[in-house]
């Protein structure tokens, strides 16, 4: 290739191709035994659960089977592990369970209003920072909806919990 310089012209050569004079032989080795990305997935996945939630007490709280289950509406409190962490216990309305296809990627959705601001926090269900989620009160409605984004900014709207409770006992 040529190419031109103010003065003069200047061969350039390409420095990153290494002239060689006899052919390479590139080895080939045999295809390693193939498992299923899923497969690999769900074992991971498996092995990771069980030191996440031995007991399986976290999952019961999620799973659809289980009648007691968390459902939108309830109010619970989510305590953390006080020598992991220093956050304070939160008690929070549940807007949405988000189950995912990785059941330890589950989460949940808290709204509560603290010094008259409404805070939504989404708080990882299988996080090692969470010591317990307690029920305080169960949702008694009716009608069942699985998200219950539309209570946001209308008279629905939850007020502050911790002192509606306080008074209520």
């Amino acid at each position: 290739m040529w190419s031109r310089n103010a003065r003069f012209l200047v061969r350039s050569t390409r420095t990153y191709i290494v002239p060689t004079t006899t052919r390479k032989t590139i080895p080939v080795y045999p295809p390693v035994e193939l498992i299923g990305s899923a497969q690999i997935m769900t074992r991971v996945a498996q092995s990771e659960i069980e030191t996440l939630d031995p007991g399986a007490s976290r999952r019961k709280l999620i799973s659809k089977k289980n009648k007691d289950r968390l459902k939108a509406g309830d109010v619970v409190r989510v305590v953390y592990d006080s020598s992991k962490c220093s956050y304070d216990p939160f008690v929070g309305y549940i807007l949405s369970i988000d189950r995912k296809q990785l059941v330890q990627d589950a989460s949940l959705l808290l709204r509560n209003q603290i010094a008259k601001t409404a805070v939504e926090i989404r708080v990882p269900l299988f996080s090692p920072l969470i010591e317990r989620i307690d029920l305080l009160r169960p949702h008694t409605s009716n009608r069942q909806r699985n998200k219950h984004y539309y209570i946001r900014g209308t008279k629905l709207d939850v007020g502050d919990l911790e002192a509606s409770l306080r008074r209520k006992k």
